[in-house]
């Protein structure tokens, strides 16, 4: 190995840059990172590349490979994150490691990323029951520890006892459980070797013995394999009797083996993750010479980073001989004679020695040393607090552009995270403050609201389009379009000064319990997607998801999802609403509905029916404006929760065309039973937005209690208040887990609407005078007790509860 030194454009550029950020500093090569992935695709033209996050996380070197057209491989949710914020598209994204967490694993389910790498076979289980939470079909890949080996890697991961990947031997098991369980599909396999791999003959050994693995399972599984990844492991030279890989005979000596491989299996690629080759050449590390001394006879320059910073520099990974460096002296000097000199880092250890007895003219306090093969494995794999110096600045350099991708933070900003936080200790359920997620900082942002909501409830008592005024607020639109996917949303959380950019689940809820104090009625009147888009985004074709979720990106529309009847409640499989089919082939649909969701403002919406013919459960999407001829509409009194809009619709012989029902068999959408997976998922997501709705009326009452100075004799109901919000966190804990618990939320809404209510009783025996004297605290009041309404005529939360407690569910 040969050829590593600074021209003196190179050490002027360095010089600027220490002067600007200081050192420690790594500095990458943005052109550098291209060239690499371009001379992969040059050399493997049919093979999809993968960065593999873990070489180098750095947000501005991942939107390089990015954007030169390599996926994501990542290991963690800030990886997975990072490699979104990069431009990684969730279909060009790998997820891999041996202990994911139930958070990334959700996230990863969620996004429908392009494969979840499977570690173990129990790790299926817990994928297929997320993915049936999120009403899709996840993609799954196995990662396979094989009986063979390969001699050449400077570190096996395969073919021994490790914690990475299935046996060989229980692969068949492991694809046997993946064809039961119905939310997941095998859509590759996954072999990782070994790393540093400097031999073209050893990478051509591994990926035939990969492949043909591929080729003997294959035949026995019921579908191709979207993909094969064969690992990588392409290393870089760090040493002087280590030569660099010639990629003209890597890809002279895998060509052949994928072609072969390709022309078998025409429907299957192979995948290859690099993470080191990728990025290593093309990052330096930086530090600064603070102190030159001999000592017994040794030259030592201690420098202002070390193994804090660059541990593999420092043999404290398994690599164990000096890096590749160069001196950047500090001004004009002599010719020097080589000596032998120590190059160690900042800290008390011995051990803190980043190049070790090299020959090299004497350095000066002030001069750089400059560690090459240096932009993988830096900062983000060392121990950087460490004694407190913390991470160094990372730079990148594009043509004659320099921008700093990361800062170095400073000590004060370190110190601040260690500020002390008290754990709340477990009082079954009783706490003195709200948990996660309601105790969220945009919750409090949304404070500025609460006149425009009550005064909003008030007009929806006469006017049903007071709706709009609602609209008019910027952060009002954003709130109301959650749910509705990117490409269609014109209204984005990232324009509001919540200081949030998506919404998780468990934050919506916390969302609805928060403006549910100041106006219940008023969530109820936003028109946004409701309980139907989460069905047509499972089950719709793009011409139907298109039809549904187009106007968000101008304006409001209003929505419905019609599955209530006046004899069976919202238990619609015993509903009367058919779709008839007549022997020209032609269909219509009668039948008659109950629903809350401003059906009567709405444009669009979804009717749950039954095929009369089969018996078999139908969605269908309608207008009511272009089958105005076919339905009638008629708003219903009620008292309380007015922005609700209760209104029954008639249905007599709709015309209804293919094209109007989901998951039909030719429409080119989802299944209709990924239709009705979706609704399960929505309802099931639904259920806590009821108690949050109930709880947050309460806390409005208890407000108002205070600021009539009446809360004194109600110290007792803020205390369940607090207990019950917590439940419901961890009720909303269990969804994120994938692990939602029916009977847990049966029994809270219970709880959320008997607490309700015995605070109103309470309210009108123990404080007359504030609820005589506070129009809005008696119509919060009168709107407790709508809430009953929407628990859905069939109670079929307390058949869950019930069955839940036979079934012996553990609590």
């Amino acid at each position: 190995m040969a050829g590593f030194s600074l021209n003196s454009a190179e050490t002027a550029r360095l010089r600027s840059v220490a002067d600007r950020v200081g050192t420690p500093f790594y500095v990458y090569d943005a052109q550098a990172l291209r060239d690499r992935v371009a001379a992969l695709k040059a050399a493997l033209p049919d093979v999809d590349f993968f960065y593999s996050l873990k070489a180098n996380p750095n947000l501005s070197v991942v939107g390089v490979l990015t954007s030169a057209g390599t996926g994501a491989e990542v290991s963690s949710r800030l990886e997975l994150e990072t490699a979104l914020a990069a431009g990684a598209r969730p279909e060009r994204i790998l997820m891999v490691g041996p202990g994911k967490s139930a958070d990334e694993l959700e996230r990863a389910v969620s996004l429908g990323i392009k494969a979840i790498v499977v570690e173990s076979i129990e790790e299926l289980a817990d994928i297929d029951r997320l993915a049936a939470f999120e009403g899709r079909i996840q993609s799954v890949a196995l990662r396979v520890n094989p009986d063979f080996q390969v001699s050449g890697a400077r570190l096996a991961m395969s073919g021994r006892a490790t914690q990475f990947g299935i046996d060989q031997s229980d692969l068949q098991r492991a694809v046997a459980c993946v064809e039961t369980l119905p939310h997941l599909r095998l859509a590759g396999l996954h072999i990782y070797m070994g790393t540093r791999i400097l031999s073209e003959e050893t990478l051509e050994q591994n990926t035939r013995q990969v492949l043909a693995l591929a080729e003997e399972l294959m035949p026995n599984l019921s579908w191709p394999l979207d993909f094969v990844d064969v690992g990588g492991g392409f290393g870089v030279p760090y040493y002087e009797d280590e030569q660099s890989l010639d990629l003209d005979k890597v890809g002279a000596v895998l060509r052949p083996v994928i072609d072969g491989f390709r022309s078998r299996n025409s429907q299957t690629r192979v995948a290859i993750e690099l993470g080191r080759y990728m990025v290593a050449e093309a990052g330096l590390f930086v530090a600064g010479i603070r102190r030159v001394k001999t000592t017994k006879g040794e030259n030592f320059a201690v420098c202002d980073g070390g193994s804090n910073v660059h541990s593999a520099a420092a043999g404290q990974g398994f690599m164990r001989r000096n890096f590749p460096v160069s001196l950047v002296p500090n001004g004009p000097r002599d010719a020097a004679t080589a000596e032998k000199w120590t190059f160690t880092g900042p800290l008390c250890t011995p051990m803190d020695v980043i190049a070790s007895a090299i020959e090299i003219p004497a350095p000066q306090e002030g001069d750089l040393i400059c560690i090459h093969q240096s932009g993988g494995y830096g900062p983000s794999a060392s121990p950087v607090d460490f004694l407190g110096f913390g991470a160094p600045a990372e730079v990148m350099a594009d043509g004659d552009t320099l921008t700093v991708a990361k800062e170095r933070p400073d000590w004060q900003s370190r110190l601040a995270t260690q500020t002390p936080r008290a754990i709340p200790m477990d009082m079954t359920g009783i706490a003195a403050a709200p948990a996660a997620p309601f105790d969220h900082p945009a919750l409090d942002r949304l404070s500025g609201l609460r006149p425009l909501f009550e005064m909003t409830g008030n007009r929806l008592e006469t006017d049903p389009g007071a709706w709009a005024d609602l609209w008019a607020n910027p952060t009002v639109r954003a709130l109301t379009t959650i749910g509705v996917p990117d490409d269609y949303n014109g209204f984005p959380l990232s324009q509001t000064d919540l200081g949030i950019e998506d919404c998780p689940h468990a934050l919506h809820v916390a969302l609805v319990e928060r403006l549910a104090r100041f106006d219940p009625s008023c969530i109820l009147a936003l028109p946004g997607p409701s309980l139907s888009g989460g069905a047509v985004l499972a089950a719709g074709n793009p011409a139907q998801i298109e039809r549904f979720f187009a106007p968000y990106r101008t304006g409001p529309q209003g929505t419905f999802f019609a599955v209530t009847e006046p004899d069976v409640g919202s238990d619609a499989s015993n509903g009367s609403t058919v779709v008839r089919e007549a022997a020209d082939g032609s269909m219509t649909l009668s039948g008659t509905k109950m629903l809350v969701g401003g059906i009567a403002r709405a444009r669009i919406g979804l009717v749950f029916a039954r095929m009369e013919t089969t018996g078999r459960a139908a969605l269908v999407m309608i207008e009511p404006q272009e089958v105005a001829d076919y339905i009638s509409i008629e708003r219903l009194p009620t008292n309380g929760l007015c922005g609700a809009d209760l209104c029954r619709l008639e249905m007599h012989d709709v015309p209804v065309t293919n094209d109007m029902l989901l998951g039909a068999a030719s429409s080119g959408g989802g299944s209709l039973r990924d239709g009705f997976m979706a609704i399960n998922g929505v309802f099931e997501r639904y259920r806590p937005v009821v108690a949050a709705l109930a709880l947050g009326n309460a806390r409005g009452i208890l407000d108002r209690l205070e600021k009539a100075s009446a809360c004194g004799g109600f110290a007792d109901m803020q205390t369940r208040y607090t207990a019950l919000l917590n439940r419901l966190a961890r009720v909303l804990e269990d969804y994120a887990n994938g692990r939602p618990r029916s009977h847990r939320i049966s029994e809270l809404k219970f709880q959320a609407i008997a607490f309700s209510d015995e605070l109103v009783m309470r309210v009108a025996a123990e404080a007359p005078g504030a609820m005589l004297s506070d129009t809005l605290l008696r119509r919060k009041m009168r709107d407790a007790k709508a809430f009953e309404y929407m628990e859905g005529t069939s109670n079929i939360h307390l058949l869950n509860a019930f069955r839940a407690y036979v079934a012996e569910v553990p609590a």
